[in-house]
């Protein structure tokens, strides 16, 4: 198969994975719907007072939107909006919804990086949700999305060549003129020999400005083509909204502004005008993804050295074909030698520094936005980044076989081989279409959105939050927790004189968070993220009543935040004093009760423990049966009413007080009095960052006259465990049986 035959099935292509990439998908970032309440396809029983959408990000409160509408009469229901949290649009209905199908639908625009998107879900009040309404969003594309993307590859593509030719001059400190670093010869002739140099060159800088200026043609297109998508006009209200009330609006504004001032001065200033250029180029970074990446400066930072790497050396490549694209032919060898020696290798000095910047870089990016290399064939956005990659690499291997191993030996020989520097040109000549591909695909992911759920400005925590999300208290906080219905709520409280303030995170039994609405009557709260809530409570109670609501159902808890927070060191002092007083008792016993929240009755148990005779527990369930331990034998009691002997171990005296081996983040919450005695009330959060480790939150009470304990509460995934205490030094004898 002839070389170019090859080459051009190459391009072809990469241009149909690219089409085939950018097919429309479910955008999975921007200001997408996180949950909602009702839960989209949900049937309640009775009418919501009010439907609660909750987003991925932050909304631009003057754009984004959300309607109701009856599936019935196909009329929308008078609904008033409000915002609740930066992420959280609120729709109340006026009056109490009838019996029917409801559809809510919904405009966003995000303030992290500007992008809009619409979607819509549908519920049922008594009756099934329309099977086709139940959660909707629009793709990328949608809304003349493919006319975007092709402006804004207008745009990228008259930046590149525009940055690419001011640029080079600026680092090839090209003189007289700024283009002389494009020809070759003492007398700057080779392009075409007998005309005037200093035409040709004002000729090919003329060229460059015009690149520059229409840029900012297409780059002002693509500021008021985004803001019509987005504020759906062109109205002022709506450009001020969209351009000026946000970070990324306004450095939309400013890049198109600053390469403009760049093209003004590239004629005179050329060191001024690629300050203003490189300025333009951070500016993009922060209207785009980078701005709300994590962490926000290292993206930032990553993406402005990729894209102005890519301006020097795509650009540049791109300005040397157009100058010698069509002269090379009429070129003797020396002449076509010359320019080998002294155009590109010369470019050669800043475009291979310039190649690897915006590979490294842009690996950096990839890393950022992604998230995980599944992500790569598993969304939009990766699959539109794999076809970029794959681009780069062609234009990689093509200026590494022309640069590398054909140019020097074309500069060594005197006499030139054709076929030889046929190659060498063909692969020069032939990057412009690569170019294309891989500045078309940047369009695209310009529209694409990252497939990892980003953090919002207002501290939220990803979407998919297990284990690891969890902390353990600092030395000035307390960590406590609380059944909520099925759900664990827990609490980080700092201390504040007035006030009380900290998180409330909403978990599973898994210990992922779980997406309900959350509400702390009487404090000012801020969603920090699913099932994830900041406080402030004013002034500083004892308690913190939490009220979640999930499809439909409403469950509370009452959680304990008041706590002595001097009182660290007493509450550890404490804590040790009831251990080592258990250790010195002959026999005590334990009333249980374990709930598990995943339904079903609660277990209920009783424990007689001989603690003169090591492991000495006999151990009554009304849900498991009796067992005995001592020593290193167990037995069992049979349904059939016989003892039958286990090889399982027998119960440890520690693990039936699970405390005993948590004692971490001990805190003294307060002194009471119970049954009156002067009591201790202590939480422990024993918190590990591995998501393989369960996290325990335990409160005891401790007798301070006896230093016995009386009470232990304990929370973790699935186990939401009373414990009782009592009997201490009784006569209790445990035997085996017969």
């Amino acid at each position: 198969m002839p070389a170019r035959l090859r080459f051009r099935l190459a391009c072809t292509l990469a241009l149909t994975l690219a089409a085939a990439a950018a097919a429309p998908s479910p955008a999975l970032a921007h200001a997408e719907l996180d949950h909602a309440n009702p839960t989209p396809g949900a049937r309640v029983r009775s009418p919501p007072a009010r439907v609660t959408t909750v987003f991925t990000e932050p909304l631009n409160r003057q754009l984004s939107t959300a309607a109701l509408f009856s599936t019935r009469s196909r009329h929308r229901v008078d609904a008033a909006v409000r915002f609740g949290a930066p992420n959280e649009l609120v729709l109340s209905p006026t009056r109490r919804l009838p019996v029917g199908a409801y559809v809510v639908r919904w405009h966003t625009v995000s303030i992290l990086d500007g992008h809009a998107l619409n979607g819509s879900f549908g519920f049922g009040v008594r009756v099934a949700a329309l099977a086709r309404a139940k959660s909707l969003q629009q793709g990328p594309l949608a809304r003349a999305g493919w006319a975007r993307a092709a402006l804004s590859a207008v745009w990228y593509a008259a930046l590149f060549f525009f940055g690419g030719g001011l640029l080079g001059a600026v680092a090839l400190r090209s003189r007289p003129r700024p283009a002389s670093w494009l020809l070759a010869g003492e007398g700057r002739d080779a392009v075409t020999p007998g005309a005037d140099p200093e035409i040709v060159l004002r000729q090919i800088w003329r060229r460059t400005r015009a690149a520059g200026w229409l840029a900012v043609t297409a780059g002002v297109g693509v500021v008021l083509a985004e803001t019509a998508d987005a504020a759906g006009s062109l109205s002022g209200h709506a450009i001020h909204a969209y351009l000026f009330s946000t970070v990324p609006g306004a450095a939309r504004v400013a890049a198109v502004a600053l390469v403009a001032l760049a093209a003004l001065l590239a004629g005179r200033a050329r060191r001024i005008a690629a300050v203003a250029l490189m300025a333009a180029l951070f500016a993009l970074a922060l209207g785009g993804h980078a701005n709300s990446a994590s962490p926000r400066t290292l993206a930032l930072l990553s993406n402005w050295l990729h894209v102005t790497a890519g301006v020097i050396w795509i650009g540049g490549s791109a300005q040397i074909v157009a100058t010698w694209g069509a002269a090379i032919r009429g070129l003797s060898f020396p002449q076509r030698r010359r320019v080998m020696i002294e155009v590109l290798r010369r470019f050669g000095k800043i475009a291979l520094p310039a190649a690897v910047t915006a590979v490294t870089a842009g690996l950096l990016d990839a890393f950022l936005e992604l998230g995980s290399v599944s992500q790569l064939w598993h969304s939009g956005y990766g699959r539109v980044l794999m076809v970029k990659t794959a681009v780069v690499g062609l234009l990689l291997i093509a200026s590494y076989v022309h640069a590398f191993r054909l140019r020097p030996r074309l500069i060594r020989l005197s006499l030139g081989s054709e076929a030889v520097e046929r190659h060498h040109w063909r692969l020069l000549l032939g990057q412009p279409p690569l170019a294309v591909v891989v500045l078309g695909t940047a369009a695209l992911l310009a529209l694409f959105a990252p497939p990892q759920g980003l953090p919002t400005s207002a501290g939220a925590a990803p979407r998919d939050v297990a284990a690891t999300a969890l902390q353990r208290p600092s030395a000035s906080q307390v960590a406590v927790a609380e059944e909520a219905g099925p759900w664990i709520a827990a609490a980080w409280v700092n201390p504040v004189s007035a006030s009380a303030k900290g998180t409330v995170r909403l978990l599973d039994y898994k210990i992922h968070p779980v997406p309900a609405m959350m509400e702390i009557p009487g404090a000012r709260t801020h969603r920090c993220g699913p099932g994830c809530l900041t406080f402030t409570l004013t002034p500083a109670a004892r308690s913190l009543r939490l009220i979640a609501r999930l499809g439909g159902k409403s469950f509370s808890a009452l959680i304990p935040i008041g706590w002595r927070s001097a009182g660290n060191a007493q509450a550890r002092r404490i804590l040790n004093q009831a251990v080592a007083a258990l250790s010195q008792l002959r026999s005590w016993q334990i009333a249980e009760r374990l709930n598990t929240g995943l339904g079903g009755p609660p277990a209920t148990s009783h424990y007689w423990i001989g603690a003169r005779y090591r492991y000495r527990v006999a151990y009554h369930s009304a849900t498991y049966g009796e067992t005995i331990g001592i020593g290193s034998c167990t037995w069992v009691l049979q349904p059939n009413h016989r003892w039958r002997r286990s090889s399982a171990p027998p119960l440890d005296t520690r693990a039936l007080m699970p405390w005993w081996t948590h004692r971490v983040g001990v805190r003294l919450l307060a002194f009471a009095r119970a049954k009156g005695r002067p009591v201790a009330d202590i939480a422990l959060a024993d918190i590990h960052r591995s998501s393989s480790v369960l996290p325990f939150w335990f409160r005891v009470r401790i007798d301070l006259r006896s230093k016995l304990p009386m009470s232990m509460r304990m929370i973790t995934a699935a186990h939401f465990m009373d414990q009782s205490y009592f009997g201490f030094n009784l006569p209790t004898l445990v035997l085996p049986p017969r």
